[in-house]
């Protein structure tokens, strides 16, 4: 009786392991295809981050020029800051070391060059804090932590909801670039405008160069960090002071 009892049980042990597996790399899928959406209720669509008034004067105007500006930021800040920083705040989060996080979400806060860049992660994060809150995770020290930050760029608050719905930094990374190539080209759809045929075919182009952008910045140490975009920094400077806009950057 007993060694079959052991049998049975060592059976289903070795049934119920891959079922976990799969359930949980389900789970993760969602919470990558949520975190990377444009429904999340943060407002990121009525963002450009620049991209408009590059439209207004003419710099933008067909789906090359939209793509040169996204492989560009992609290839600059995305690869050189954003991917970094935001993979070093997830090691912080996952180390418990809150004091970095804060230092973290302070550098990115710095690094806005313009009003209209540091409202838009700052409104973004206050969003995202009040998702938290409604969201099922375990409320613990980093919790805590988090939403008692009076500002929060919403990179730190993504890094901490990547971390506590399990994703590995690969797929929290690639999330953030998927987001932001998608938010873009929907700039350039209502901006330029393009048809959804045209974002389309942008997309076929950028996700190759999304998935790239992924493994340099893994590269990236601490010491080669560099936010250098003053295209960027023009642009939205730029728009603070546009006539006639859709978006609030």
């Amino acid at each position: 009786m007993g060694p079959n009892t052991d049998v049975v049980q060592l059976f289903m042990s070795f049934l119920k392991g891959p079922v976990d597996i799969r359930m949980t790399k389900k789970n993760n899928m969602m919470n990558i295809l949520r975190l990377s959406s444009q429904s999340l209720p943060t407002g990121a669509f009525s963002y450009s981050q620049g991209m408009e008034w590059l439209v207004d004067t003419q710099r933008i105007h067909d789906e090359d020029t939209v793509y040169q500006w996204i492989a560009s930021i992609l290839h600059g800040p995305y690869v050189n800051y954003e991917l970094p920083i935001l993979r070093e705040m997830y090691e912080a989060w996952l180390s418990a070391d809150y004091r970095s996080v804060e230092v973290l979400n302070r550098d990115y806060l710095t690094s806005r060059e313009t009003c209209e860049v540091q409202k838009e992660t700052l409104q973004m994060g206050h969003a995202l804090k009040a998702i938290i809150k409604e969201m099922d995770l375990e409320s613990d020290g980093s919790t805590g932590f988090l939403l008692q930050l009076d500002d929060f760029a919403f990179v730190t608050g993504f890094s901490f909801c990547s971390f506590k719905t399990g994703l590995s930094v690969e797929d929290m990374l690639t999330s953030h670039v998927w987001s932001f190539i998608e938010n873009q080209i929907l700039v350039g759809i209502k901006a330029v405008p393009l048809g959804q045929s045209g974002g389309q075919r942008l997309l076929n182009r950028l996700i190759p160069l999304g998935n790239e952008s992924v493994s340099r910045s893994m590269e990236i140490t601490v010491d080669s960090w560099s936010n250098f975009s003053p295209l960027q920094a023009i642009s939205s400077s730029k728009h603070e002071t546009q006539y006639s806009r859709l978006f609030r950057s």
